[in-house]
This record gives structure tokens, C-alpha cells and sequence, in this order.
């Protein structure tokens, strides 16, 4: 019988002091195939990427150290009897996975997927394969390989010599960490049915089918690891946390066009999400309300790119929208949608956001509090206006937070506990603070707007009103001192600090002034006709979306943002579930901070705010579609294949 043993107290003669008990002696009538012929060739391999992997691996291999340490007592290895080549018995080890002495209760079967012998994080570590890690070291020994049958507990084996045919031909090799069977099959599969599966592989086996069983295995463990959410949650920290000046640095030129290679991972990423769970003949594509507007918007941006005067940095412009946000949103749209993700999504922006907000708030003391001598250098994108954090402005730091505070209000609507609520009441105090510290006048006044709507329908109008008396005096100050010398007006409004621009917009031919100069071409083309200088700089998003998209696109833009409002305006009117219709709330909210943010500044341009508004964006339109009152009337199957 195995036993749950630590690594260190293994005996060396581990395995050959259950040869006596193995119940196929060396002299047993049941036959035995000769031994494949092993190449030299394909040790020295192995042991090489066996060694490589553990270096690799070391952090890894330490957090679950440290995991089943913490989490259950006993030993951090399993060490198990296991019949190998020849049928000869070895020690096999992987990391514990199971309550200690489970392996007694099991007995004589496989374990079944309604057994609960598992430690805290011992299906994790099944299901992520992380517990077959150690088993490098078996490599190393030369008693496993990286591709073949998998290794056989000895009480099962006279067993299964005796009721399947030919089951001596699995043991012509070593045993292997991963196999064909379990590429095709998988850990339920029954001891017949793998068999055939190892007798095509031996029958077959090469050093070229080996590398292709690793990869497809490779494959299928990131298929497992890398959720919906799991993906956009590294996205979404990776994209918030570099700073702005490190993104500029990832564009390279290619064919005439910067490039940017994150945008392919992410374009790459959530196609990924959307036919990872695909069935092998379809795709699922679900009919939802915005799938007409953001196409009119891409056909009208390539309509753009085809007469722009720079038809191949414009054409990358229109794929950057559709890679940073519209792809974005129809992953999250398309792929693994339930409540629990919608939950858990809302979570992480609004832990996202708190910790943005501390650094920004850090930022702020470290260069007003330390006693040194000139500007203190971060790295966090420090501005003299306001606190900026990693992303390269004030305004640029409100929107985000714009987008999360409703997420932060929405988590705290949902606390069960005390515990919960205190943290997230910190959480939200933490964050309107860091937009009152970015003391831009837009920010204030988009925060007024959306957080005084959402305190009013999931909270009291008592709330409402304490929070909008508080912030009304920081609204007038900011916005007085922002007009400080000159005077208001609707082409401020609309335009922003570039209302030149606008006067002139009507000089534009009406080609280029319907179409556009080609998106995201503005810094390299001047549109005949208009004097823009360095207003680059300073266009809001409506100004910038009409200049590069022209009207058309720009009011293709609008469409998108109206639809996805009165979607989830009805949608919530609809859902009877609370927790539901709180993030569709704090959806609602994101898109209202987000058209207020557009008057101000441009916000496509920072792809952290575009993943975070389209994501957002995602979940709300994918609430409608997914979990609303007849999801099936959205769904339509698209054939690939026969």
C-alpha cells in the first residue's frame, strides 16, 4: 500500500519493499512483451527540459509549498508504489493532494468525482496539474518519461492483466507524465479504453509525437488555468499599472505604422476566451444590442483608412479600437458569462481601482512630504495639476476612477458582513479622495453626477444629498479656479480647450469633414483647411472622434455609448435579482463618467481606460443578453467546419 510520506522520509527501497506484496511476482505465468528499445537521445533530452522546468517552476513550487503547509497538516509530498516499465515497481511523487490517510479509505478503486478526500487546495492542485510537478524528478531517475501510459497503482495490476487483453503491452515502456490517453481521454477514462490509447501511442512513438503530446498537454493546462476572468484581471493590472511613458516605448514601426505588440496579445487573449469553450463544429456568437453600431463604426473607420492620406497608420487606428475595446467587450460578451463572474469582475475593478488610487495618494506624499532636494522621481507619472499615478494625467487618473468608484459602491451594496461593509466604506472614501486630489473639473463633476445617482437608488436620497452638499464646494472651487480669467461657454462644453478647432471644423471639405483624416492618424496628417498646432494635445474625445472618424464615425461612437445606456436602463427596470441589478447600475454609472470624461479629454487614447470602460461595458451588455429574462432569443450559431 502507498503511503502519504514527506519527501525526506521516503526510504530509498521504497518501492522494493512492496515487491514482495506486488501480486505479480518476476515469475508469473502472465506474459510479458519485450521492452521498446530506448534511445539515449531522447534521456538526454528529457533530463535537460526536466532540469530546465524545475528552475522555471522554483517559484511556483515554493508558493505551493507554502500553500499545503498552510492549509492542511501532513506531509508536503506524496510518495506512491507505482508498476513502471517492465512492470517493475518505482516511487513515484507529486505534491499532497489529499487528506492524510485518504489513500486507506479509498482502498482497491480509483477515486470518483463524488469523493471529498481532497485538502483545501487539493483539487486546485489536481486541476491545474501543479501536483504532478515533482514527478520531474522521476525523470531525472530514468524511471518515467515525459510521454507515456501513465503509472498504474500495483493493486490494480493483476486485476487488470487478467480481465483486459493485452493490458501487459502499456508496461513495453516507462511510464509517463502526461500520455496520449490522457490528451484524448482524461482521468475518468476506463483502464480499456486508455489501453488503446497507449497501445496506438507505442505503436507510433516518436521523439516528434512526444514534443506534439507535451504541447497539446501544455495547451490544455493553460486552457484550464486561463479563465475569462483570470485573463482580464492580468490585463487589466498589467495595462494600469505600467507607467504611460513605458507603454509609449512598446510601439514599434512596421510597414509604415507604429505597432504596439500588446495589442495583438490582446486581440490574441480574447479571441482565445471566446473559442476556447466552443463546440468542434460551431462558434456561439450572441446577437446583442450594440453588435449593429460598433460595426457601422468599424466599416465607417475603414471607410476612413481607404480615402486618408495615410491609409496604412489609419487602418491600424481602426484596429485599434476594435483590439482595445470592441474585441474586449464581445470576449467577455461571448465567452464563460454567470453571475459568479459578473460578481467577481465588479470585485477586482473596484480592488483595481483602490489600489490605483493608494498609489497615486502615495505618489502625492512622497513628493510633497520627503525632505529632498528637487522633483521626486516615482516612475508613477507625477503632475503639478494633481495626482496622476501610472497614468500620465490627472484627468486620465479621475476617469479610471470614474469608472471604478461604481464598482466600489456596488461591492459595498452587496457586504453581508460588518467586516466587509467597513472595507469597502474605506474603499470608497479612498477613492473619492483620490479624485478630489486629482482637482480636475470634469472629474468632480462626473463624480457628482454618478455618485449622487447611485447613493440615491441603492442607498437613501438622505445619502445622496449629505454626498452631493460635501462635494458641491470642491465643484465650485475647482471649476471657478479652472475659469479663472475667462468665461463659460457651450463651445467649452462641447469642445473643451479646443474650440478653435471647432470653428474651423466647418472649413473642412465635406469629404473629410463627414469620413475624417483616417482614425488615430492625428500628429501626422493636418486636415486641409484647419490649423491645429499642438492640438493634439489638448482635443477632447468628441473633437478628436470627429477630426480623425469625422461626423459619421462620431456619431456612430454615440450610438454605441446610447445603446449600451438604454440597454442596461431597461434591463435593470427588468431584473429581479439585486445583486444584478447593482452592477448593471454601476455599469450605467461607467458610461455616464465615461461620456462626461469625453468633453475634457480624449479617453481612447489610454489603452488602461479603454480595456477597463470596454470590459466594464461587457459585463453590463452581457447581463442583458446572458442572464436577462430570454437569453436564447439572442443566441445564434455560426457553422465551422461540417
Amino acid at each position: 500500500m502507498a503511503r502519504i510520506l514527506a519527501l525526506r522520509a521516503v526510504p530509498p527501497n521504497a518501492a522494493a519493499a512492496v515487491q514482495d506484496a506486488n501480486p505479480v511476482s518476476p515469475d508469473s505465468p502472465l506474459p510479458r512483451p519485450p521492452e521498446a528499445p530506448e534511445s539515449r537521445v531522447r534521456y538526454v533530452l528529457q533530463a535537460v527540459l526536466a532540469i530546465g522546468a524545475l528552475v522555471l517552476l522554483s517559484p511556483i513550487l515554493l508558493l505551493v509549498v507554502i500553500a499545503i503547509k498552510l492549509t492542511s497538516p501532513g506531509p508536503l509530498f506524496y510518495a506512491g508504489v507505482r508498476t513502471g516499465v517492465n512492470q517493475k515497481l518505482y516511487t513515484m511523487y507529486k505534491f499532497r493532494t489529499l487528506r492524510e490517510g485518504s489513500e486507506r479509505q479509498i482502498g482497491g478503486r480509483l477515486l470518483s468525482p463524488q469523493d471529498d478526500f481532497y485538502t483545501p487546495i487539493g483539487k486546485f492542485l489536481k486541476r491545474s496539474k501543479l501536483d504532478e510537478i515533482p514527478q520531474l524528478l522521476n525523470v531525472l531517475r530514468g524511471e518515467m518519461n515525459f510521454v507515456g501510459p501513465r503509472p498504474l497503482r500495483p493493486i490494480f495490476l493483476e486485476r487488470y492483466l487478467n480481465e483486459i487483453p493485452h493490458y501487459a503491452d502499456r508496461f513495453r515502456v516507462r511510464p509517463g507524465m502526461t500520455g496520449l490517453a490522457q490528451v484524448r481521454g482524461g482521468y475518468f477514462t476506463s483502464p480499456r479504453n486508455k489501453l488503446r490509447y497507449d497501445r496506438l501511442y507505442i505503436a507510433h512513438r516518436t521523439i516528434g509525437l512526444d514534443a506534439q503530446l507535451v504541447a497539446l498537454t501544455a495547451l490544455k493546462i493553460l486552457n484550464r488555468w486561463i479563465t475569462l476572468g483570470a485573463f482580464l484581471l492580468v490585463l487589466l493590472l498589467f495595462v494600469s499599472f505600467i507607467p504611460a511613458s513605458a507603454m509609449e516605448r512598446l510601439y514599434i514601426s512596421f510597414s509604415g505604422a507604429r505597432v504596439n505588440p500588446l495589442h495583438g496579445v490582446i486581440a490574441f487573449g480574447a479571441l482565445w476566451m471566446i473559442l476556447r469553450r466552443a463546440p468542434s463544429d460551431r462558434i456561439s456568437f450572441y446577437r446583442s444590442p450594440l453588435n449593429l453600431p460598433i460595426a457601422c463604426f468599424l466599416l465607417l473607420a475603414l471607410g476612413s483608412a481607404f480615402q486618408s492620406a495615410a491609409p496604412v497608420q489609419a487602418v491600424r487606428g481602426a484596429a485599434y479600437h476594435l483590439i482595445t475595446g470592441f474585441i474586449v467587450l464581445l470576449a467577455i460578451l461571448n465567452g464563460t458569462f454567470t453571475r459568479s463572474f459578473v460578481r467577481s469582475a465588479i470585485s477586482a475593478v473596484a480592488l483595481t481601482s483602490v489600489v490605483l488610487c493608494g498609489v497615486g495618494i502615495l505618489e502625492l506624499v512622497l513628493a510633497d512630504y520627503l525632505p529632498v532636494h528637487g522633483p521626486v522621481r516615482t516612475g508613477l507619472g507625477m503632475n503639478s495639476i494633481g495626482i496622476s499615478s501610472t497614468l500620465g494625467s490627472p484627468i486620465a487618473l479621475a476617469t479610471y476612477l470614474l469608472l471604478g468608484v461604481p464598482c466600489v459602491l456596488c461591492s459595498l451594496t452587496r457586504a453581508q458582513t460588518r467586516e466587509a461593509r467597513d472595507f469597502w466604506v474605506a474603499a470608497a472614501t479612498l477613492c473619492l479622495v483620490g479624485i478630489l486630489l486629482t482637482r480636475h473639473p470634469a472629474g468632480l463633476v462626473a463624480l457628482a453626477l454618478i455618485a449622487t445617482a447611485y447613493l440615491w437608488v441603492h442607498f437613501s436620497t438622505m445619502w445622496a444629498a449629505v454626498f452631493l452638499g460635501v462635494l458641491t464646494p470642491f465643484v465650485y472651487l475647482s471649476i471657478t479656479h479652472g475659469l479663472a480669467g475667462g468665461t463659460f461657454s457651450w463651445w467649452q462644453l462641447l469642445c473643451g480647450n479646443a474650440t478653435d478647432v471647432c470653428r474651423n471644423l466647418g472649413d473642412l471639405p465635406t469629404r473629410t469633414l463627414l469620413l475624417g483624416m483616417g482614425p488615430r492618424t492625428l500628429g501626422e496628417l493636418m486636415p486641409a483647411g484647419a490649423t491645429l498646432g499642438d492640438a493634439p494635445l489638448h482635443l477632447n474625445g468628441n473633437v478628436r472622434l470627429i477630426v480623425e472618424n469625422g461626423v459619421l464615425g462620431w456619431a456612430a461612437m454615440v450610438w454605441i455609448l446610447v445603446t449600451g445606456l438604454v440597454s442596461l436602463y431597461r434591463a435593470q427596470r427588468r431584473t429581479a435579482d439585486a445583486g444584478l441589478r447593482a452592477a448593471v447600475w454601476a455599469v450605467m454609472a461607467a458610461v455616464v463618467g465615461f461620456g462626461v470624461a469625453m468633453q475634457s479629454f480624449d479617453p481612447f487614447d489610454n489603452i488602461a481606460i479603454q480595456i477597463l470602460f470596454w470590459g466594464l461595458l461587457g459585463i453590463g451588455i452581457g447581463t442583458v443578453v446572458r442572464l436577462g429574462e430570454r437569453p436564447s432569443d439572442y443566441r445564434i450559431a455560426l457553422k465551422l467546419g461540417h
